[in-house]
């Protein structure tokens, strides 16, 4: 038996999900009646894995029905337990594994997320995704031709993604830091400070508008940053371990506005931010935050209350220019302070 494609991203197990549903389907379809163990060790993995394989599998075959009137049941389980062999079997003769026959409404949301990737196709973590994408749904559906889709529903997508060199390379070899909880060294390049070499120790990988990001400590320090993957060079795996700490992403960026980490909520100065009428409706559409709060005001514009704290200015800042006039800063005074300069630098710069 061939051994499945090695993609950039490995599972938490030793075969790749598909894989094992055919292999589970193959042993059970030429009647060797294997059980969980035995399909366990086939697959390289957990029996109760097998067990869930097994539970999908019986799921998309749940048409082939047998019904039992004299005790008013209906099974619907392709692959049943056979306990005089000691293994699984079918209850019904079947050639192969059959395509699943999904509706236009599973197509569309198909179709929507291989138009989440393809902005990112230029980039190698993008082209490796969308290639396992039509691998995968291809053998799920019989089809990779999308574009009969794109004619009917189109999305779109703000921003380029950012193409950094060997982004491939790098994420296979933080992804393996992040499971195996090992150091990493590496060289880094902020926007305006000199390169430095850090041996950080990896949390995790995430992504916004494009862009890869490192969330990291310090070695050995409870300080955390957030290091882009487009400033980072000569990535290498030490033989350190760490202690990880599992950190639930969400909880640290829940009062973030954008990649800057900030875990506390601002409770005594929030952002507050008064539009005009003219920018009341596009502001009030959007939600920038879950805990946001709006109010008409009498003039007909809106004020905008956001839970972010001082962290946040850094990225904040830019947004609120981009509002120009019809945006007002209510507070807090810092923040004020900071736009107030970088105004008073572009009325300066236009002189």
């Amino acid at each position: 038996m061939r051994e499945p494609a090695q993609g950039i991203i490995q599972g938490n197990t030793s075969r790749d999900h598909i894989y094992r549903i055919f292999v589970i389907f193959s042993e059970v379809q030429n009647e060797r009646h294997p059980n969980a163990k035995a399909l366990a060790k086939l697959c390289g993995t957990h029996e109760r894995t097998i067990q869930r394989d097994i539970d999908q599998i019986n799921g998309l075959l749940g048409s082939f029905e047998t019904t039992y009137p004299e005790v008013g049941r209906v099974e619907t389980n392709a692959i049943e337990f056979d306990h005089q062999q000691g293994g699984y079997r079918l209850r019904q003769k079947l050639n192969h594994f059959p395509i699943i026959r999904v509706e236009d409404r599973d197509l569309l949301m198909l179709h929507f997320l291989r138009q989440c990737l393809d902005p990112y196709k230029d980039t190698g973590i993008g082209k490796s995704m969308i290639d396992s994408f039509n691998q995968t749904f291809g053998i799920l559906t019989g089809t990779t031709d999308w574009k009969q889709w794109e004619r009917i529903v189109h999305f779109r997508f703000e921003g380029k993604p950012e193409v950094a060199k060997e982004d491939v390379k790098l994420f296979d070899l933080l992804h393996k830091a992040i499971k195996e909880n090992t150091q990493v060294s590496l060289d880094y390049k902020p926007a305006k400070d000199p390169k430095t070499t850090r041996i950080v120790e990896p949390h995790f990988l995430f992504m916004r508008n494009g862009s890869w990001y490192l969330y990291a400590s310090k070695a050995g320090k409870p300080e955390k940053r957030t290091l882009k993957f487009a400033r980072i060079s000569n990535a290498k795996l030490t033989k350190v371990k760490f202690t990880h700490v599992w950190m639930d992403p969400k909880d640290c960026f829940e009062y973030s506005f954008g990649v800057v980490p900030s875990q506390s909520k601002a409770r005594k100065n929030p952002v507050i931010i008064e539009f005009t009428q003219a920018s009341a409706q596009r502001a009030s559409e959007t939600v920038w935050h879950p805990e946001q709060k709006i109010e008409k005001l009498p003039d007909g514009g809106v004020r905008l209350e956001l839970p972010f704290d001082e962290p946040t200015y850094l990225e904040l800042k830019p947004w609120i220019l981009s509002w120009g006039s019809s945006a007002k800063i209510i507070g807090p005074k810092a923040l004020k302070d900071k736009v107030a300069e970088d105004v008073r630098a572009m009325a300066a710069a236009l002189l």
